[in-house]
């Protein structure tokens, strides 16, 4: 097994957030360990291009249970089988800010890295979850820990846990939606379950149930070093942006490959093509809002 690895996942929709991504790591991280990227639905020309990029290994997302496209359930899949001694899992919408050998230094140490997500436990997990898994009030006004970016050692506990997650989910446990976020329940998500809490949050509501349950020492890291906007302090290692693609700093072809190739061209066009269609959207809603 590698000491150490980077993994994220894709599907053609963050095909542009996933290139920015992988060239973010090479740019300020060039002697970055093997990144592995999840195949969750990619147009084959995206993958065949991810597929040439040294230091980069794409994978295949077994459809392991009927509803594993759903609810970020296959996310479930990724934590419970490590692919590395190290392993480092972060969201295709997020972009490395420097070298994260500290970051690897923390999970050898500590076995987990866990980041703050700023909201309370009781928001995110229902009650009819805290009865089933015999979880007290005690937990209610618990910080939450954000699931779109993980650190872990590949050691029994830690995986042990993870394998708690992803039976759960398998059973439907990341399905449903809260009453506010209806609007959210379609297309591939969409399904009968309405989940008693203010924000259920599928993959990252049983990351915080079976950690709270099952692991003693959790120490959360601040989100400042994680943050949704860039260099929030000089110490910061990623910035989660997400589907800003007007953010996107590193598209440049030579960043990922020594020579241009046509399938490279015709990637870059359509992720500008994405980008227009993006930027064209959100004025689209601007005028709406402000004719309303």
């Amino acid at each position: 097994m590698l000491e150490k690895a980077i993994i994220t996942s894709c599907s053609t929709k963050f095909f542009p957030s996933v290139i920015n991504l992988i060239s973010s790591i090479k740019v300020v991280y060039p002697d970055h360990p093997t990144i592995f990227v999840y195949d969750l639905g990619l147009l084959p020309i995206f993958r065949k291009e991810l597929a040439m990029v040294e230091g980069v290994e794409v994978v295949d997302m077994p459809k392991f249970c009927a509803h594993w496209r759903s609810c970020y359930t296959w996310k479930t899949y990724i934590f419970a089988h490590p692919m590395a001694k190290l392993n480092f899992y972060l969201d295709a919408g997020c972009q490395v800010l420097k070298s994260l050998d500290k970051v690897f230094d923390i999970i050898e140490e500590k076995d987990i890295l866990l980041i703050d997500q700023r909201l309370s436990f009781k928001e995110i997990v229902p009650e009819s979850y805290k009865k089933l898994f015999s979880l007290s009030d005690d937990c209610d006004d618990l910080l939450t820990i954000h699931a779109g970016i993980i650190g872990f050692k590949n050691t029994t506990n830690i995986i042990n846990i993870f394998n708690d997650i992803y039976n759960a989910a398998c059973v439907g446990l990341t399905l449903g939606f809260s009453s506010r976020d209806k609007k959210r329940n379609k297309s591939k998500d969409k399904n009968i379950f309405v989940r008693d809490c203010d924000l259920f949050r599928h993959d990252m509501t049983l990351v915080n149930v079976f950690f709270r349950k099952y692991h003693d020492d959790i120490r959360l890291h601040s989100i400042d070093l994680f943050h949704f906007d860039k260099n929030v302090v000089p110490e910061q290692f990623v910035w989660q942006l997400r589907l800003l693609y007007t953010k996107l700093d590193n598209l440049n072809i030579k960043i990922l490959h020594k020579n241009t190739k046509v399938l490279f061209i015709l990637n870059r066009f359509l992720i500008y093509f994405f980008i227009k269609i993006k930027n064209l959207n959100i004025f689209i809603k601007k005028k709406i809002f402000t004719i309303k």
